[in-house]
């Protein structure tokens, strides 16, 4: 087996190399670092060194394991990203269910994990601030939902209704009622009162359904039945 130059110093040092075992427990470590940071002191608290230091170990495994901070981080928000993980059920579950209340769910959900998830919400404050890299990891989110919305497009030809729109200001709204949840409340809606949160669950459901159930009557009265 050949060594490289760096693997031959380490052992003529009687240094052992690590295993992956300990390669993975240092890579979570790592990740979960920034995690940390992001939900204590925002974005803006992300660095080189203080990641190492919160996660314990020495910062040039940072460079080895991730070649920059920014791949390191890039796999954080990979990893907790909802519209990421969301994506994976998306597809099948939409083709085998009913579609409207797939995307119900899937809204009342974000909903849901966007106010429960402190670092999440510092990440899209990020991401609107023009970061290169959550730019980057907001236009592959843009391309997964793609291919979801082209089943609402068939849904909705013709019914002079633009679910696009519809599910792009739900969205938008989500995000920005939960980041203006711990200023004040915002059209008298309280986001900390639970009775406030099962509300706007309740009118996700409504308008949705409303979008759904006007486009079957638009097709309804195009066929003439």
């Amino acid at each position: 087996m050949e060594y490289s130059g760096q693997d031959q110093l380490r052992r003529q040092a009687g240094l052992s190399y690590p295993n992956i075992k300990d390669k993975e427990l240092t890579k979570r470590k790592l990740i979960n670092a920034v995690g940390e940071i992001i939900r204590t002191e925002g974005y803006t608290g992300l660095g080189v060194n203080k990641i190492a230091r919160q996660a314990q170990v020495d910062k040039k495994l940072i460079y080895r394991y991730f070649i920059t901070v920014d791949r390191l981080i890039e796999e954080y928000v990979l990893e907790k990203d909802y519209w990421m993980l969301a994506s994976e059920k998306m597809g099948d579950q939409a083709l085998n269910d009913d579609l409207s209340e797939t995307i119900t769910n899937i809204l009342e959900n974000q909903f849901d994990f966007f106010y429960s998830q402190a670092e999440m919400q510092q990440l899209i404050i990020w991401e609107i601030s023009g970061s290169k890299l959550m730019k980057s990891i907001s236009v592959a989110r843009e391309h997964l939902g793609e291919k979801f919305m082209e089943l609402t497009d068939e849904y909705f030809e013709g019914s002079n209704i633009n679910f696009r729109a519809i599910g792009a200001l739900l969205s938008a709204g989500i995000y920005y009622m939960t980041l203006h949840a711990p200023v004040t409340p915002y059209c008298g809606i309280d986001l900390n009162i639970p009775a406030h949160r099962d509300e706007v669950r309740k009118t996700i459901r409504q308008i949705i359904r409303y979008a759904f159930d006007e486009a079957k009557a638009k097709r309804k009265d195009r066929n003439g039945n």
